[in-house]
């Protein structure tokens, strides 16, 4: 009896062992999305003037865009060659932002923008909803389908404000903080990045750009996404190698297997119960 309860838990223990322990999604595509450390991938666009500091949301470091005059004068990073790897897909991207100055009035409109401009001159925007920024801490996120044909001249996450027309910069184009932006692959029909050399554009890269088509001010009712992605998540073919589904795979056949393991550990242990119950009542 005392041998084989040592044997289920060695046979518990080995299953624990092989079961692998998988993050929720560790394909991070954007470089230093947390600012705790200087990275030459986030740029500035057009006039702004862009510095790292310690009013962070977490951890240490920041984003401070500051001297805005234009609505996607804020902070951009080329994801160019990842992209072209992950390929087309199913993307979850997020950023904390907030006003850098707490005495000035709301934006009312930002979002996330994902750029995408093909070598044959075709543009297409990915974009989450519209959120309001105050001077606390607030956390922009979507899911999108992001789809193309063709080779990617470039590929950009960056963010955009909507203007009201008006030309008082005060307003329009406040100084902002960011933190900790991120952006993953939660279904991709290519491959895991896997980094040669570092990004750069081969070419000049295109100027950012507001998407042409604005999403609508978040209703229930109402597709907040442009229309030039057309590509739903569904119409994507699945493929052997892609990413998220080979982990599931992967992972379930593990606990499958640790399950049978463990099932046929349990039957051994209940028969040996069992019999050792019938033997000491035949004595």
């Amino acid at each position: 009896m005392k041998k084989l309860s040592l044997l289920l838990c060695v046979l518990i223990l080995m299953g624990t062992m092989c079961l692998p322990v998988y993050a929720e999604n560790d394909y991070e595509m954007l470089d230093n999305g947390d600012f705790e450390q200087y990275s030459s991938e986030w740029k500035k666009y057009y006039m702004a003037t862009v510095d790292y500091c310690d009013r962070a949301h977490s951890g240490s470091g920041a984003f401070l865009i500051t001297h805005r005059q234009h609505s996607t004068d804020i902070a951009r990073q080329y994801i160019t060659k990842k992209l072209e790897y992950y390929g087309p897909g199913t993307y979850e991207f997020s950023a904390w932002i907030r006003l850098a100055n707490p005495e000035d009035q709301p934006i009312e409109k930002l979002q996330i923008a994902i750029g995408i401009y093909c070598k044959d001159g075709t543009k297409l925007w990915q974009t989450s909803d519209w959120f309001e920024v105050t001077s606390e801490w607030t956390y922009i996120s979507a899911t999108r389908p992001l789809s193309w044909e063709g080779e990617l001249d470039a590929a950009e996450f960056y963010l955009v404000t909507e203007t009201d027309g008006e030309e008082d910069s005060t307003q329009n184009y406040r100084d902002l903080l960011l933190d900790d932006c991120s952006m993953k692959p939660t279904f991709f029909t290519g491959q895991p990045y896997a980094p040669e050399t570092t990004e750069a554009p081969t070419t000049e890269p295109p100027t950012t750009e507001v998407p042409t088509t604005q999403p609508a001010v978040t209703q229930p009712s109402e597709e907040s996404a442009p229309e030039q992605i057309t590509a739903a998540p569904e119409q994507i073919p699945p493929k052997s190698h892609s990413g998220i589904s080979t982990q599931t795979l992967v992972l379930a056949g593990t606990m499958i297997g640790v399950g049978v393991i463990l099932l046929a550990a349990a039957v051994a242990l209940t028969v040996s119960y069992v019999r050792g119950k019938k033997h000491e009542a035949s004595q």
